[in-house]
C-alpha cells in the first residue's frame, strides 16, 4: 500500500480513505454494526494507516453505540453533532423556488458552494461527493434553477428512511429562500415514497441550519451524533 496517490480501500469491516489535499489524515467509515467489528483487526488497520505516513483518523459522523467501539479501541471525541429527525406526518409545502435535477457538469460548481459553506474539515471533494451520492440505495441531488447552481441538496433513502445528506447554499445566497426550497423539495420526494422518518445532522454551532431545519418542522433527539479521532503518536 502507498500514499503517493489518496487510498480508498475496504477492510475489516470499515471504509478508508486519505485526504487528497493531505495524505496525513484518513477517514473511516463503518460498513458493518458493532457487533460485527472486530478491535483487533481494526487495530491492524490502524496500525498499517500509520505505518504508511498517516498520522491521523477520523471517523464518520456515528451514533453512540459504534462510539463506545471506537473509544474503546483508543479513539477520542473531536466534535459532537447534532442530530435531528422529521417523521413527515403532515403535508409539505411545494418549494417557493424551483430546482432541477443536477448534472454532472454541475459538480465542480457544488464543489465550489461546498467549499464556500464548510470549513476546510467538512469541505467535500470529489471523491467524498461521490460517497455521499452513493452512501443510500436510492439518492438525488438538486440545484437551483438558472445560469448555474448557488445551492445543492443531496437526499438519500434506504427502504422507509430518508436522509438529508447535505445542503449547502452559497454565502452570496444565504437568506433568499433557497436553502428552504431544497429542503422542502427533498422533504416531498421522500414523503411520496412512503418514506417515515427523515434524518439530518449538524454541527451545534451551525445556528442558522439548526433554525431552517427546525422551521421546516425537524426536531432534534436526544442521542446526537460524534466524529472521533485517532493518532498515531499518542
Amino acid at each position: 500500500m502507498s500514499t503517493d496517490q489518496p487510498l480508498h480501500w475496504s477492510s475489516n469491516g470499515v471504509r478508508i480513505r486519505t485526504d487528497s489535499q493531505c495524505q496525513s489524515d484518513a477517514y473511516l467509515r463503518p460498513i458493518l454494526p458493532p457487533r460485527k467489528l472486530r478491535p483487533d483487526e481494526i487495530k491492524t488497520t490502524l496500525q498499517l494507516l500509520a505505518q504508511n505516513g498517516v498520522q491521523r483518523v477520523f471517523t464518520s459522523a456515528i451514533r453512540s453505540r459504534e462510539q463506545s467501539f471506537f473509544r474503546d479501541i483508543g479513539f477520542e471525541l473531536h466534535e459532537e453533532l447534532l442530530l435531528l429527525s422529521h417523521d413527515l406526518s403532515a403535508q409539505i409545502p411545494a418549494p417557493t423556488r424551483p430546482t432541477r435535477r443536477a448534472q454532472r457538469s454541475d459538480r465542480p460548481h457544488i464543489l465550489d458552494i461546498d467549499a464556500s459553506t464548510f470549513s476546510q474539515f467538512w469541505q467535500f471533494d470529489a471523491i467524498s461527493l461521490t460517497e455521499a451520492i452513493k452512501a443510500t440505495p436510492r439518492s438525488r441531488v438538486r440545484v437551483n434553477t438558472g445560469p448555474s447552481p448557488q445551492g445543492f441538496a443531496i437526499t438519500g433513502r434506504s427502504g422507509r428512511q430518508g436522509f438529508l445528506q447535505r445542503l449547502a447554499v452559497h454565502p452570496t445566497h444565504q437568506g433568499s429562500g433557497l436553502g428552504r426550497a431544497l429542503v422542502t423539495d427533498a422533504l416531498r420526494w421522500l414523503q411520496k415514497r412512503r418514506v417515515y422518518e427523515v434524518l439530518v445532522n449538524t454541527q451545534i454551532e451551525n445556528v442558522t441550519a439548526l433554525e431552517l431545519y427546525e422551521s421546516t418542522g425537524f426536531v432534534q433527539r436526544n442521542d446526537g451524533l460524534a466524529v472521533l479521532r485517532w493518532d498515531a503518536k499518542r
